[in-house]
């Protein structure tokens, strides 16, 4: 009998862990009061190429907004230990509502613009979080 595996299409690893974001929903094309609000959530899993965020709801036309990337996410993360917050613009691959909840939904969010020093800080964070778990 054969069998059949499904691979995800990730260049980076992700990590399981939940760490608190600050997040914006950013956009050119749309004007919107919201959009000047700062939001917070919590991370699902992290890698040096995304996350997945745990969050508000967007508002309810933004869904398309965001999947065909005429709205990006603007994340602050903040790492244990770190001095300061990693900055990225994100853009969202995927989405879904909690389950559950009618108010909260995951996104699955890829860093479009990140310095490589932020992107080295994710990596060693996850590289000393898998150590310190292994022990």
């Amino acid at each position: 009998m054969a069998r059949s595996f499904e691979f995800e299409r990730r260049d980076f690893l992700r990590l399981p862990v939940a760490l608190q974001v600050r997040y914006k929903f950013l956009s050119r094309q749309i004007e919107h009061p919201e959009l000047k609000r700062v939001h917070e959530g919590i991370t699902r899993n992290l890698g040096a190429g995304g996350m997945q965020l745990s969050c508000n709801m967007p508002e309810a036309g933004w869904m398309a907004e965001l999947l065909t990337r005429r709205m990006y996410v603007g994340i602050n993360l903040m790492l244990p230990r770190a001095d300061r917050p990693v900055k990225a613009l994100c853009r969202c691959t995927w989405a879904s509502a909690l389950h559950g909840e009618t108010d909260q939904a995951v996104l699955g969010l890829e860093f479009q613009e990140i310095t490589s020093e932020d992107r080295d800080l994710v990596t060693r964070y996850m590289i000393k979080a898998q150590l310190e778990g292994s022990r």
